[in-house]
């Protein structure tokens, strides 16, 4: 009877253990992994008179899976944000857009860069994320 309870109990201790790392593994893998934005934006010079360029550059890459594009866009003032450029986009990278664009207009001229991802479940490509923006002043 004692030889009975010993293996008994060797294998509730057994099952336990088992049963304690099945349920830690689906506590590992019901973890939400993050992904991972990174990118580099800037405008030059930040004074300029009108008439002038200015050099504006920029990528962005996000570590999902999904095709991503990188563009440069744009505003006068408080205006509207217009696209001056975008690369060409794919999947892991939104590539990097390296352009000049003319001041034309006295006044503020603000800059930033905008990475656009596809959803899992469209080809419709939405805004992820926009960079800091970058001031211009134009005399």
């Amino acid at each position: 009877m004692a030889m009975a309870m010993g293996v008994l109990n060797r294998r509730a201790a057994r099952a336990a253990v088992v049963a304690a790392v099945g349920i830690s593994a689906l506590g590992l893998s019901s973890v939400t992994a993050s992904a991972k934005i990174s990118y580099e934006f800037k405008a030059s010079p930040h004074t300029v008179k009108a008439g002038a360029r200015i050099h504006v550059k920029g990528y962005a890459s996000n570590d999902d899976d999904l095709f991503q594009k990188f563009c440069v866009q744009q505003r006068q003032a408080t205006g509207t944000w217009h696209t001056v450029k975008c690369a060409h986009g794919a999947v892991f990278d939104g590539g990097a857009v390296d352009t000049w664009v003319r001041a034309n207009h006295r006044g503020t001229l603000q800059f930033r860069g905008a990475l656009y991802e596809t959803t899992w479940n469209s080809n419709k490509l939405h805004l992820q994320m926009v960079t800091p923006t970058e001031t211009v002043k134009v005399r």
